[in-house]
């Protein structure tokens, strides 16, 4: 059997490639399409080199997942499905997992938003927003959250911005899905099919062909807090005020799917960016913490606001994945201390990375650089370089190995095409 997770590089995003079935009948998944032009120069490429090896007309989509629809997730599935509804590539998706925000926050809530993001200028790559609302927004921040450093401030304005244009990504998407559907009657399946809906209290391990797929979030309880919150948002009827408080708790949080892929006895975790401490509280309730896993996707891309100690403590994996060029700081090197922390020195794992460590750390020192209580100084190359922690943690005598630079395959069945 097949059973390999292939790993694209996406830059700050994630894409990644889900082979299973058999040699004589190979499926694929693809989970996540990354940010800008990761669909034109890696996705779709790679799409039409497996169509070529398998030498059929048209290259079969078994399973399409969006983790979520923030801007470095949803933007290659957006343009995936653009093309494939106007028949620019022979592709032919089965299925599409796709929580859109309307689904999640009701139609009239999602009116409302849509209203907010016409008045923000995204940027291509979703960075930037017009100045005004920018400078209206962080006074906003100020008042809300006075001990939050301006720094924090900025990179939160940042992630509104991807928030918004993942917004206008998830709607085109979600109107391509419904004129594929339109055009091919029974290839293309229901919604979210097998699932009703895509949270946790809504579904069992469902059968995805030779499959076993769990949804563990979001939860129906944490639908529901977003659901109160954006309500007490819409009375505001302030843009930056609503969207100053809305993007702490609900965007990476409380929307993103956490999936428990089975095949057999081997088992892998796509997280996407949900937090870690509702990753945790998640297998707890489903009383499978701690879980052994083949692969973990580490979630939000190393982030250390979406990971503690405590999460690699209660998901432990032969092979951790982290997505990220270095981008925002991602991975951060103290998600690395809490993984390494968690194992003993001794055991055996693979930690991957999707770019090499020097082109990481290199964006990652500029990120530091551009943080305002850093202006003027060196780098601490010593205490914030993740070449510098490895090296430090193989000489301590730690046995895991480092796989650096997508694309990576992870082979936990037969080898891949």
């Amino acid at each position: 059997m097949l059973f390999t997770l292939e790993v694209l590089p996406a830059q700050e995003g994630d894409c990644l490639l889900l082979h299973y079935g058999t040699k004589a009948k190979p499926k694929l998944a693809v989970i996540d399409g990354g940010p800008g032009t990761v669909y034109d120069d890696t996705l779709e490429p790679r799409l039409r080199e497996l169509l070529a090896k398998r030498g059929t007309p048209t290259l079969v989509l078994d399973w399409v997942m969006v983790s979520h629809v923030d801007n470095d997730h949803v933007v290659g599935i957006r343009k995936l499905f653009r093309d494939i509804e106007n028949g620019h590539v022979p592709f032919q998706p089965r299925r599409l997992w796709h929580n859109t925000f309307n689904d999640i926050v009701g139609d009239e809530r999602g009116a409302y938003f849509k209203t907010l993001a016409s008045m923000v200028t995204a940027s291509a790559n979703g960075a930037s927003l017009d100045a005004s609302v920018t400078k209206d927004l962080l006074a906003a921040r100020k008042k809300k959250y006075p001990k939050e450093t301006a720094d924090d401030a900025a990179r939160t304005t940042r992630e509104i911005a991807a928030v918004l244009a993942g917004q206008a990504d998830g709607r085109a998407l979600r109107n391509s899905y419904e004129v594929i559907r339109a055009a091919n009657p029974g290839a293309l399946s229901k919604l979210n099919s097998p699932f009703n809906a895509l949270i946790s209290d809504a579904s069992k391990p469902a059968k995805l062909d030779e499959l076993s797929v769990r949804i563990l979030g979001p939860t129906q309880e944490q639908i529901k807090a977003l659901e109160a919150e954006f309500d007490a948002y819409l009375t505001e009827r302030h843009l930056t005020a609503a969207l100053a408080a809305y993007v702490d708790d609900s965007v990476t949080n409380l929307s993103s799917l956490v999936c428990l892929v089975t095949s057999g006895k081997k088992k892998l975790l796509l997280t996407g960016d949900a937090r870690g401490d509702f990753i945790v509280a998640a297998l707890k309730k489903a009383k499978l913490a701690p879980l052994k896993v083949d692969v973990f996707k580490v979630p939000h891309h190393g982030s250390v606001r979406n990971a503690a100690k405590d999460l690699f403590e209660n998901v432990v994996a032969d092979t951790y994945v982290f997505s990220g060029n270095g981008d925002y700081g991602n991975p951060d090197r103290e998600t690395l201390e809490f993984l390494f922390d968690s194992r003993p020195a001794k055991d055996r794992y693979d930690v991957v990375f999707t770019y090499g460590i020097d082109e990481i750390d290199s964006e990652r020192r500029k990120v530091w650089g551009k943080a305002k209580a850093n202006k003027g100084k060196t780098w601490p190359k010593a205490t914030e370089a993740i070449a510098t922690l490895l090296a430090e943690r193989k000489a301590a005598g730690f046995a895991f190995r480092v796989v650096e630079g997508a694309p990576v395959k992870i082979e936990l069945g037969e080898k891949s095409p």
